[in-house]
């Protein structure tokens, strides 16, 4: 399975060319999407053409992990020959949301799907089990498997407690993990530190942590350090266009 990051930007950022959270993760011949913010749509064109992402899971009803449906959607139904072929599963209101954003009733019937609910379910030819996590209301993370693989990805969405992702995580799996307020000490609540990431992923047995999600004021290195001085594993920081194959260490 692997994981590309198309964009780990937070709600807002200064750094030129980079995407809000966005996620893709592939396994033969098979991609789902892990939110799409801002800027997202034409950075994922770089890795893989839009009209073949076949499922697409929004987190949270923050317009930096969703407002990028709308071009996606733009784009399948007027550009795709293959109409109906991206499912997206997001929070209850996600399409009651947009509808009343656009002002367009069904504006995203041309990307079908369920709302989400805390439970297991396949999409895309991956297992998804999906938990809510204390961020705003029916907020979700979720742990992404595919068949023949005992790694799995789990991805944290916004979070402000870690321990709402432990029973997510299992051994070997890998966290990418929001870190908002990166080597802060914490207490400022809806998100992560790197230290809590830390936390997580080390209580959980992960195998490896990708900090992403930092605001600009926070600095990528003393997040990882910070990260490291809990978790005795793999740390890295989420750059645009990193990739990494899960379970490979």
């Amino acid at each position: 399975m692997k994981l590309t990051i198309v964009g780990c930007a937070p709600a807002y950022t200064l750094r030129q060319g980079r995407a809000s959270s966005c996620y893709l993760v592939e396994h033969e011949g098979r991609a789902l999407l892990l939110d799409m913010g801002q800027g997202a749509f034409s950075e994922l064109a770089r890795h893989r053409a839009p009209e073949t992402v076949d499922g697409v899971l929004i987190s949270h009803l923050h317009a930096d992990h969703l407002v990028d449906l709308i071009p996606l959607r733009h784009f399948v139904k007027y550009e795709s020959e293959t109409p109906g072929r991206t499912s997206v599963r997001g929070p209850r209101e996600l399409r009651a949301r947009l509808d009343s954003f656009q002002a367009q009733k069904g504006f995203l019937d041309a990307l079908p799907g369920d709302a989400l609910k805390p439970g297991t379910f396949e999409l895309a030819g991956f297992t998804v089990e999906a938990r809510h996590v204390t961020h705003i209301e029916d907020s979700f993370a979720f742990r992404i498997s595919s068949p023949g693989d005992e790694a799995a990805l789990v991805y944290s969405g916004d979070c402000a407690r870690e321990e709402d992702l432990l029973p997510l995580i299992q051994t070997g799996d890998t966290l990418l993990c929001e870190a908002a307020f990166g080597s802060s000490p914490g207490g400022e609540g809806m998100h992560l530190t790197a230290a809590q990431a830390a936390r997580a992923a080390a209580e959980g047995g992960a195998a490896a942590l990708i900090l992403t999600h930092i605001l600009d004021r926070h600095d990528g290195d003393e997040a990882r350090r910070a990260a490291a001085e809990r978790y005795a594993g793999d740390v890295r920081v989420a750059q645009p266009q990193l990739v990494v194959r899960v379970g490979e260490g």
